[in-house]
């Protein structure tokens, strides 16, 4: 059964979605506070959110922005709901990462259209990221097991860096005695884009945090992807090694 969590000061109009695409076999997470959607969103993992603008803590495209910008959240797609219906609106709305835009009063069929839609879009990446997720989660767990301190952006209950760090944060950071790893992990998507070298290179300079023996890592899911990454270091002279996780990454990561 797929999440939907669904976001507006109004219950009744909470009460409506959730009455109505709860027979659509949907499971409806719902919530009236802009600033605990983000928590909510990792928490329940989500398969689409439906967010109002007009919130009375945290204004939507606020709201939507910092999920965007989150990398756990940001490919999970967003349907803004809203009564404002100018032009301008919608295009903020698009521009900041929604997926789709409704306006109220809206027709219920017409929204569970739009659900529909958003999902079949956005299915492979989203299931995509979750894998990443599962996988950074097996391996903090591998490595807290063999007494290494853990830390990851990607994750609000862990430390983010170890402290007096410098310079750019990997996703991932794994520190013992005189042994600094920092783990960086890409998918099909994230390799495409832009400063995807800008990242490679950020990921060698953390060295200068590295108290002794240091090992820059990029992690990928799928063949094509190591042979692009491993290309693209070789050719760029960096010293950053790849590795390959495709299935139980508990049992097949290595030290």
């Amino acid at each position: 059964m797929k999440k939907i969590l669904a976001v507006d000061d109004d219950a009744s109009i909470l009460e409506l979605i959730n009455d109505y695409l709860s027979t659509h076999n949907y499971q409806i997470v719902t919530c009236t506070e802009g600033g605990k959607v983000a928590d909510l969103a990792i928490r329940e993992e989500p398969d689409l959110i439906i967010l109002d603008i007009n919130l009375p803590d945290v204004d939507g495209l606020t709201v939507l922005k910092n999920l965007k910008t989150r990398p756990i959240t940001a490919f999970i797609p967003v349907i803004m709901l809203t009564g404002q219906a100018s032009a301008k609106s919608q295009v903020n709305g698009l521009i900041s990462g929604a997926d789709d835009y409704v306006t109220k009063p809206f027709d219920l069929n017409i929204l569970y259209a739009r659900v529909l839609n958003s999902l079949r879009r956005s299915f492979l990446p989203t299931r995509l990221k979750h894998e990443q997720f599962n996988l950074l989660s097996n391996l903090i767990r591998t490595y807290s097991k063999r007494g290494y301190k853990t830390f990851s952006k990607l994750l609000d209950n862990y430390e983010h860096h170890p402290d007096n760090w410098q310079g750019y944060v990997p996703d991932m950071i794994i520190k013992k005695c005189e042994k600094l790893r920092c783990f960086n992990f890409e998918t099909t998507q994230s390799i495409l884009e832009e400063n995807f070298l800008d990242r490679l290179n950020s990921l060698t300079e953390c060295r200068i945090n590295a108290p002794a023996h240091f090992e820059a890592i990029i992690v990928t899911r799928t063949k094509d992807n190591y042979k692009v990454v491993r290309q693209l270091i070789n050719e760029n002279d960096l010293s950053i090694n790849v590795k390959l996780i495709k299935k139980n990454p508990a049992r097949r990561n290595q030290a």
